[in-house]
């Protein structure tokens, strides 16, 4: 493990195979908060110190995915982001959208309200659990103005090559939203690559709910407004001579019209002072091995008996942290695996699927202890 798990809540005589949907608190999250009581008990020097702390957090931010840390906002959640890119862009009649048909539910829904302004919302569909980016290529056209994909699917497991689809998605003139909720923390994420990332921060990157990072890119993106206006919009303001006179920012600040979630911020801080260190590639060679470890091992039980089959990807590019597989007794066998001590992620009715996903603070000895659960299910 590259953590280890005395570092953590709750790991104590369980394996916990959750990341895909919640991670185990650092027991340094209660300094982090203990800090932020602290800073907000000073006053007016508290807001200095509290904006102090997210400018800090920016720039680690900066560092995770390899960009200018004043092109990152914080927001309240991934559905928050892609809705101020859905209500941020000027739409014209007989623009479309591109989804692959296994998004998650925040990258699908908002652009159902664009229809009303004559928004075509067109669907890849996957094969073997694997979206292409040929057939993405394909429902491209020249009324695409943007394409949205998860850089890691949350539901099959696949890791789709972000250069070659930035490529595809770029070189046919439309716009590349990525959604790295399922890569961020666990393998590189290049955000220059696309127009908008963003990720939620509650499960690989070791934060908590109600704050997620907006990486936005002025460059190839100038024309994006921000949808809604706070206080916190205004670099100067009239004040109240002048009242409807105001300046935007012209960074990431823009999207963040009011004080963020500077709790969860801090928490996110010490986060990634614990995550960072560890180097991107070191992180994603972990996961790859416990996963491809894990991946073998399932292709050795059986299968039919289980009634699962694998939706995630055999070859290391095409995948990460996520492990997933389709089964009509998700339900049953998540609460078997519970009562042997192992925690995996199932999701019921029409998408029943498990997902086991394998982060800093799991090895072999997990990997293996997994396997033998499976194994001993009727």
């Amino acid at each position: 493990m590259l953590l280890n798990k005395n570092l953590f809540e709750g790991l104590n005589n369980v394996v916990h195979l959750s990341a895909g949907g919640e991670t185990p608190m650092l027991h340094s999250h209660r300094d982090a908060f203990e800090q932020f009581m602290q800073d907000k008990a000073r006053g007016e020097r508290a807001r200095e110190l509290i904006h102090e702390k997210m400018l800090e957090t920016r720039a680690q931010c900066g560092d995770l995915f390899g960009v200018d840390s004043s092109e990152i906002s914080f927001i309240s959640s991934t559905s928050e982001g892609i809705n101020i890119v859905a209500y941020g862009l000027d739409w014209k009649l007989g623009d479309n959208v591109v989804i692959a048909d296994v998004e998650f539910g925040s990258g699908v829904y908002p652009w159902t309200l664009l229809k009303q302004k004559g928004v075509e919302i067109k669907v890849v569909r996957h094969k073997d659990w694997q979206v292409s980016i040929s057939d993405i290529e394909e429902q491209i056209d020249s009324r695409t103005r943007l394409v949205l994909m998860s850089h890691v699917s949350m539901f099959t497991g696949q890791r789709i090559q972000l250069q070659a689809l930035a490529n595809a998605v770029h070189d046919r003139g439309a716009l590349l939203i990525l959604d790295a909720t399922h890569s961020a923390g666990v393998v590189p994420v290049d955000a220059s690559c696309a127009d908008v990332v963003i990720t939620s921060c509650y499960k690989w990157l070791l934060g908590t709910h109600g704050t997620a990072i907006f990486y936005w890119n002025r460059e190839t993106l100038p024309e994006l407004n921000a949808p809604f206006l706070g206080w916190a919009s205004a670099a100067s303001a009239g004040g109240w001579k002048e009242p409807l006179e105001l300046t935007q920012h012209q960074d990431g600040m823009k999207f963040m019209p009011a004080n963020p979630n500077y709790l969860g911020i801090y928490i996110l801080n010490n986060a990634l002072e614990n995550l960072l260190p560890l180097g991107h590639e070191a992180v994603e060679q972990h996961a790859l091995s416990l996963t491809g470890r894990l991946r073998e091992g399932i292709t050795k039980l059986d299968l039919g008996r289980l009634k699962m089959s694998i939706m995630t990807a055999e070859p290391a590019d095409d995948r990460a942290g996520n492990i997933c597989i389709m089964s009509d007794r998700v339900d049953e066998l998540s609460a078997e695996m519970r009562k042997r001590g192992v925690l995996v992620w199932g999701t019921y009715g029409s998408d029943s699927r498990l997902r086991i996903s394998a982060h800093v603070y799991n090895d072999e000895s997990d990997i293996d202890a997994c396997l033998e659960a499976l194994g001993s299910l009727n």
